[in-house]
């Protein structure tokens, strides 16, 4: 069995190797990644983020070369404080040291402790040495991960062949391979397994489900980016050509602002957002273009062929091909993508262009429901759009207008500015139109894509001093069509305000409240039932205290409201977690949690720890207790191993889950083995 002869290789490995490695700072990741992924689910892959920090650590960045688009690469800066750090190295001079940002306007303490880790201040490599000594100034990562849900789940243990079943292992398998000259080139392969997917058996014959490669060249005389394989683009604020990670609302307020970072090679493991062929980025003085094509094949559901021309209902997203059904539809459609986009800039002045087409082999026939009229139908699909944004004295203003020729229109504008030395406001106006459509569209938006919605979003940001730090938005929204349950034109609204105090280097308190008003189809089985309302609250209360130099604590209690006409739900979480991060072999963390809500609906979401590069967001639900521990080996210099178990209880309950993933019991744990090397 598969998951047996993972289990050992990894055992024999470990017991063959011997003591030290360097070591990584990845809480200061997972804090990150915590702050930004509050309105995302729980299977989003955060990959591409993260790598792209672990990046940065090992290769920090010189900020006396950097420029904004490199800055806005860390995510975490606002438009504002990326300008205003190279703002002070035209004013003030090259920076002399890293610790000179404590002296940047517009850098509060805890922003600067966050960004020192990846910069630098000294010289770079560059493409004039000899071939020799540049390719052996490469750095190789091999990774590798197991995973698998221990208790059997009933897609496993169905033998009819009439059946929907699970046709592969439980097994989640995950490779990963990276060859990279620090700003000058990087070779990169991605091999993802899913659980129920066949590994070199069926469908999958060769193996992994899901690869994905490419070559990346950067600063090539006037070629700023070359692409050869999968890459990501990002352009103006993600209305027409955004792939790859993006982020909504949530306590970075100013990130509703969308910083576009251009071409990039794509080195996540989701099996939709992402471009596969050529692309590169030419540079002339103030001007920019950026040519892209792209062919790769997507998973679509069927549904018949009329004229030789196949029909397909929807395309999907999620990568997964695990049943008879899935297997069906895997990889059925084709599609061929080409434009380009076109940049000026002009000191803090960006203007830019998208135009491009998509070409799909066969034909998107959505279903006839109501809510589809102004889908998406055909299979050619033409976009364009212009985007802009500018610094003007302590104002960045943004913005993007789209359009998807024969259909409708989307469009959002923006500002951000200091009104004082501790007070900014950010305000924001979205107006996506319901005949709207775009393939790879991630703005802004309360929907899932930035279509059928108005939208007006003001925020604060107000810090007194080094100690306390306040933020606050309010999101007022509107449904100009229905959508998917949701029979008649809607609106809501999302308030949300949070206080962090850092009373010293050791202390960290943070409270939170978040209210969200929406509108959905009523329980009543009537015809002309009305809408209900759909409240949601959630209050937060954190504590993270250093005990010792080594340890860590850290506590949440939070609780969660749902209303919905006259039925009601609450519940609550709370967790304990132990962060142990020595100078030695081992490093470690932990996390027993209780909870409870009265139902599905009172769920509560919680980031957890994970190995390196993996994401845990789980939601808790029901009554029960859940706990994982992780642990990393620093086994010797360039090899690394992490270990990762993790549990869910529910006393009250009988089975878990449904369908093909339901558990005969009360009882989910979870295991996952991450070997990697570097040399």
């Amino acid at each position: 069995m598969l998951s047996k002869s993972v289990f050992f290789v990894f055992l024999f490995l470990l017991s063959h190797l011997a003591t030290f490695c360097q070591t990584e700072n990845t809480d200061l990741i997972e804090q990150l990644v915590e702050s930004m992924a509050d309105d995302l689910t729980e299977d989003y892959d955060y990959m591409e983020l993260t790598e792209r920090w672990n990046y940065y650590l090992k290769h920090p960045i010189d900020l006396n070369k950097t420029s904004n688009e490199e800055l806005s690469e860390l995510r975490f800066l606002s438009p504002l404080q990326v300008a205003a750090i190279i703002n002070h190295r035209k004013l003030a001079g090259p920076y002399l040291t890293v610790y000179e940002l404590q002296a940047v306007d517009g850098l509060d303490v805890e922003t600067v402790r966050l960004l020192l880790p990846f910069v630098r201040v000294e010289p770079s490599s560059n493409w004039n040495m000899p071939a020799k000594e540049f390719l052996s100034s490469g750095r190789h990562d091999l990774m590798f991960r197991y995973g698998r849900i221990l208790e059997k789940q009933n897609g496993y243990a169905i033998k009819d062949l009439n059946r929907s079943r699970y046709l592969g292992s439980a097994d989640r398998l995950f490779g990963r391979y990276r060859y990279t000259v620090p700003q000058k080139l990087q070779l990169s392969l991605n091999m993802k397994k899913d659980a129920g997917e066949q590994f070199f058996n069926g469908a999958q014959r060769l193996g992994f489900d899901f690869y994905s490669g490419s070559l990346y060249l950067q600063n090539v005389k006037r070629w700023k980016h070359v692409v050869i394989g999968d890459y990501s683009l990002q352009f103006g604020q993600g209305l027409a050509l955004w792939t790859g990670v993006s982020f909504g609302k949530g306590a970075l307020v100013q990130h509703v602002a969308r910083q576009g970072i251009g071409l990039r090679p794509y080195t996540s493991a989701n099996e939709f957002s992402f471009f596969r062929g050529i692309s590169a980025t030419y540079s002339v003085k103030k001007w920019s273009i950026t040519p892209f094509i792209s062919y790769k094949r997507l998973s679509a559901t069927f549904v018949d062929s009329l004229a030789g021309k196949a029909n397909y209902s929807a395309i999907i997203e999620n990568g997964l091909h695990r049943t008879p059904n899935e297997v069906s539809n895997r990889h059925n459609l084709k599609q061929l993508l080409f434009g380009t986009n076109v940049q000026y800039q002009r000191n803090s002045l960006t203007i830019g262009g998208n135009v491009f087409y998509t070409k799909l082999s066969g034909i998107i026939r959505p279903r006839t429901l109501l809510y589809n009229q102004y889908a998406f139908a055909g299979n050619d699909l033409s976009n364009a759009s212009i985007y802009y944004h500018t610094y003007i004295h302590n104002m960045y203003l943004f913005g993007e207008v789209a359009h998807s020729f024969g259909s409708g229109l989307a469009y959002t504008n923006g500002i951000i500015s200091s009104l004082s030395h501790d007070l900014s406001l950010v305000l924001q106006y979205r107006d996506y139109q319901k005949n709207y459509h775009a393939f790879y569209n991630q703005g802004l938006s309360e929907g899932s894509r930035a279509v059928n919605e108005k939208g007006f979003y003001t925020g604060l940001i107000f810090q007194p001093n080094k100690k306390v730090l306040w933020v606050a938005y309010a999101d007022a929204f509107k449904f100009p069509w229905i959508r998917y349950r949701v029979d008649a034109p809607s609106d809501g609204q999302d308030l949300f305000t949070q206080l962090t105090l850092t009373p010293n280097k050791k202390l960290r308190y943070l409270l939170r409240y978040r209210f969200r008003n929406k509108a959905e189809n009523g329980d009543s089985i009537h015809p002309t039932a009305a809408l209900d309302r759909v409240q949601r609250q959630q209050i937060r209360a954190e504590a993270q205290y250093q005990v010792s130099s080594t340890i860590v604590f850290r506590n949440r209690f939070e609780y969660g409201f749902y209303k919905k006409a006259a039925h009601a739900e609450k519940g609550y979480l709370v967790y304990q977690d132990v962060i142990y991060k020595p100078q030695g072999m081992f490093s470690g963390n932990a996390r027993v949690a209780l909870f409870k809500t009265d139902g599905y609906n009172s769920r509560i979401y919680a980031f957890e720890n994970d190995v390196l590069y993996a994401s845990s967001f789980p939601f808790y639900s029901n009554k029960g207790i859940r706990y994982y521990l992780n642990l990393r080996c620093r086994i010797r210099r360039g090899m690394d191993f992490w270990c990762r178990y993790a549990a869910s209880h529910y006393p009250t309950l009988q089975e878990l889950g449904s369908g093909l993933d339901k558990i005969e019991g009360n009882r989910k744990s979870e295991i996952k083995m991450q070997l990697r090397f570097q040399f």
